[in-house]
């Protein structure tokens, strides 16, 4: 005898997508652009992207000049930031659904301010694709210091929340703990790296010295890596597992 399955009609779907792989593509996208721009640049471009105004000898190309310089680099990453932009706006919704569930209510505007500044950080990376150090720099300046800013407050704030302000009834997993001990840790590489960066840049501006850019491009390196690290975590936090693409319109669950 046929016995009808419970709620079938409801659990019917025209395409399923699990939320954690589409958190790895979302972020795969970037880092494995910057990865190949870099690579192909110290490969094709090596003397042009590693030459400075003092002409001192380094081995490691600035960001801007890997993904904004030189063909087909600063197509392979504008592609990919502009593919990877509204899927990142997605997460960045889930995200906010993740931390209203787990957060203290008190602190609900610092859970805004942080996704905020979340919002704010993407679009910066946007406008530092759009607009190339060689071609638009003042508004690459700007571009810049907002996404490092932003990102900076943004980590700082997650972690925070994350570990002193959450309800007692949302107790961690496992994977939610691990998660949390990989944020602090590329929170805190992230600032020292960025703090190194500026540090090797002005002592490469004031005293011209070999190698000196290149200890500068790597914490650059190391900036951007522990960036996409952080967001990385999300994929061990989201509560729903499946997005579901039905006749009726998207679930998720």
């Amino acid at each position: 005898m046929y016995l009808p399955l419970h709620n079938a009609a409801e659990k019917r779907y025209l395409v399923r997508i699990p939320i954690k792989k589409l958190g790895l593509f979302t972020v795969s996208l970037p880092l494995f652009s910057f990865l190949t721009c870099v690579l192909l640049t110290m490969y094709k471009d090596f003397e042009n992207a590693n030459r400075t105004h003092c002409n001192v000898p380094n081995v490691f190309p600035s960001i801007s000049a890997s993904i904004g310089n030189y063909e087909p680099q600063h197509t392979i990453w504008t592609v990919a930031i502009y593919i990877h932009s509204p899927l990142r706006f997605f997460i960045i919704y889930l995200r906010w659904e993740y931390y209203k569930s787990i957060i203290e209510h008190n602190y609900v505007i610092i859970v805004k301010m942080a996704v905020m500044m979340n919002i704010i950080e993407n679009l910066s990376l946007i406008g530092l694709t759009h607009w190339t150090s060689s071609q638009n720099y003042p508004y690459h300046e700007v571009c810049f210091k907002v996404f490092v800013g932003t990102s900076i407050l943004y980590m700082f704030f997650i972690c925070m929340l994350l570990t002193k302000y959450r309800r007692r009834s949302a107790s961690s997993s496992h994977l939610e703990a691990k998660s949390m001990k990989l944020k602090w840790r590329a929170f805190f590489i992230n600032v020292g790296s960025f703090a190194f960066a500026a540090y090797f840049f002005l002592r490469h501006n004031r005293l011209c010295e070999p190698y000196v850019y290149s200890m500068f491009a790597f914490s650059e390196y190391l900036v951007v890596v522990t960036n996409m690290l952080f967001h990385l975590t999300t994929v061990y936090d989201l509560r729903k597992q499946f997005i579901f693409f039905t006749r009726n319109g998207i679930i998720f669950e």
